[in-house]
């Protein structure tokens, strides 16, 4: 299967499992199949931009190497 094909098959699995949680009833446990919309997304990501890992960074200082202006 190419690339671009299973990146389309992720991406139905996505919409389906979000549709599924739309579907069910308040008071039903929506943990396993939202874990599969993550899953999905985590892998169609990996697909279609690589293995990048974008962090965000929270603290205030400079990176690490950074220079510090004076």
């Amino acid at each position: 299967m190419p690339k671009a094909d299973f990146i389309a098959k992720l991406q139905q699995i996505e919409e389906q499992a979000n549709a599924v949680i739309a579907e069910l009833a308040p008071c039903v446990s929506r943990t396993r199949v939202q874990h599969i919309v993550v899953l999905a997304k985590t892998l169609r990501g990996r697909l279609e931009f690589g293995s990048l890992a974008l962090v965000r960074s929270q603290t205030d200082g400079p990176a690490p190497g950074e220079q510090v202006p004076t």
